[in-house]
């Protein structure tokens, strides 16, 4: 990926196929030269097929497995997003010599990434800054995992409601959390499962903290999560992202679904002004 911006589109349950296309082609009309769908989405696949069509450069998020690779690979996406650090999807893009940008949040996945040669990482949650955010963050792109979970008696809550003493599970990053679903979505519940922040900075300043460590890697950050008009530039200044990927803020997924593609041109604009005024102080700054 040779894009500093990478919108998110995640679309309302029952949203037409043709709004979504619509919406995507307008942000590519203004600037946007990368969209990722997440597979979560309504007909992601009739999406995909047609964008891929009109050539535009659309990817697939959410992957978790290499099924789910391939199918997304079909249907001609340009390059695949993960929530985490997934081997069966890496493998599969590997195979196919497309672009994946696997998600991190720790240190030991960060390193993993840079052990199999991958050029870019998600950084996400990127903004989280405790215990309840971070819970928040990681069910939202494993919705389905997570109601799988509760349906079947497992509890999932945060360090903060735990009482001392109690024994548990212990997940502290999305791949974490899809790990052990994968272990214990066939077994009766047995101890809580319990979201705690790993060690080290939070926010954004996690991210700051981990650029920095990987400084002198050909690892390339995007920021996932809580990137928006208000800290785009500073999160790509201060906090030191390659890129970043917002989501809501460009494809607001209630516009989509009524038709409001107004709101889509001009939330789509705001963010690649911001984006084209960073740009042109980089190029400035490295002369």
């Amino acid at each position: 990926m040779d894009t500093r911006l990478v919108g998110i589109l995640r679309t309302r349950p029952a949203t037409k196929p043709e709004n979504t296309i619509q919406a995507i082609e307008i942000a590519f009309e203004l600037g946007i030269s990368a969209v990722e769908i997440t597979s979560n989405s309504d007909h992601f696949q009739k999406i995909v097929q047609e964008c891929s069509r009109k050539k535009l450069n659309i990817g697939v998020g959410s992957v978790k497995t290499g099924v789910l690779a391939k199918e997304a690979i079909t249907c001609g996406a340009k390059f695949l997003v993960s929530p985490g650090m997934f081997q069966d999807a890496i493998a599969v893009a590997n195979e196919y010599k497309l672009p994946i940008i696997p998600g991190v949040y720790d240190l030991n996945e960060i390193v993993k990434a840079e052990e199999l040669g991958i050029k870019d990482v998600k950084f996400f949650p990127a903004f989280a800054k405790d215990n309840i955010e971070l819970l928040k963050a990681i069910r939202e792109p494993f919705r389905d995992e997570f109601d799988e979970l509760h349906s079947k008696g497992w509890q999932i809550i945060t360090a903060d409601e735990l009482e001392p003493g109690t024994k548990h599970i212990k997940i502290s990053t999305p791949t974490h959390f899809y790990d052990e679903y994968l272990k214990r979505k066939d077994e009766p519940p047995s101890l809580p499962i319990v979201v705690k922040f790993p060690p080290g900075k939070r926010g954004f300043a996690r991210l700051k903290n981990m650029v920095e460590i990987f400084a002198t890697s050909k690892l390339r950050f995007y920021a996932v999560g809580g990137v928006n008009t208000s800290n785009m530039n500073e999160v790509l200044t201060k906090y030191g992202a390659y890129g970043v990927c917002p989501g809501k803020g460009i494809f607001d997924p209630d516009a989509i679904y009524i038709g409001d593609f107004d709101k889509v041109k001009n939330d789509a604009r705001k963010h690649v002004d911001i984006l084209r005024a960073f740009e042109e102080a980089w190029d400035t700054y490295v002369r």
